[in-house]
């Protein structure tokens, strides 16, 4: 008995509507098989001026026309719903079981590629990478020797920004600065001082500042 004919005509019909159209899993084979029969019939006429062989011929382009299109367009829909999964835009979860088993096996493989490629823009456009560290550049004795001569002395810095001098006008019991050193100081003495302790003894009116000249 011969196998029924697939009226791909109305499957382009269907197809050319928004949705993809539900196909058996194997059209294409049933396609293929329906296409070479036409080609078969075609053959076997000799009268290629007859109507016989007009009719078959119209047949055949029909058909190959109609396969054509139905692939294109199924293959463009399938492209579109892998790149919005890819991208997570789609939400629905396309039916594969509207799909051929050719479709079935594209769809999973650009998907995955699609998936892949997207992961790796990201990730090369976005993606922070660590600096490297800095590698201090190597400097010639009278290079650094001329550097410490710029820089102020840590007696100097200290003086004149994290401690001050101080004369002492009263006696001052033993007391931990805040720099954790003791200080046994007497009335008159000269002593240098954190910034935050000597303040505390001028406010006391315990001692006063003493200017030092650079």
């Amino acid at each position: 008995m011969p196998e029924q004919r697939i009226n791909l005509n109305d499957v382009l019909r269907e197809e050319r509507r928004s949705k993809l159209v539900p196909l058996e899993s194997d059209f294409y084979e049933k396609a293929a098989r329906q296409i070479r029969e036409l080609e078969k019939e075609k053959s076997k006429i000799d009268d290629i001026y007859g109507r016989k062989y007009a009719i078959i011929d119209d047949e055949l382009r029909t058909a190959q026309k109609s396969i054509e299109n139905i692939i294109e367009r199924r293959i463009g829909k399938i492209i579109k719903e892998a790149s919005l999964h890819a991208s997570s835009k789609q939400k629905e979860k396309l039916d594969l079981d509207s799909m051929t088993q050719e479709e079935r096996d594209f769809h999973n493989r650009l998907l995955e590629l699609m998936t892949e490629l997207r992961g790796e823009l990201i990730d090369k456009i976005f993606k922070k990478e660590k600096s490297p560290p800095k590698v201090p550049e190597e400097k010639t004795p009278e290079e650094e020797t001329k550097e410490k001569e710029k820089e102020p002395s840590e007696d100097k810095k200290d003086i004149s920004k994290e401690y001050i001098v101080v004369r002492l006008l009263k006696d001052i019991p033993t007391f931990v600065g805040i720099d954790g050193r003791n200080y046994t100081l007497a009335k008159e003495d000269i002593a240098v001082l954190s910034a935050v302790n000597a303040k505390a003894l001028i406010n006391r009116k315990a001692a006063v500042q003493i200017q030092v000249k650079r």
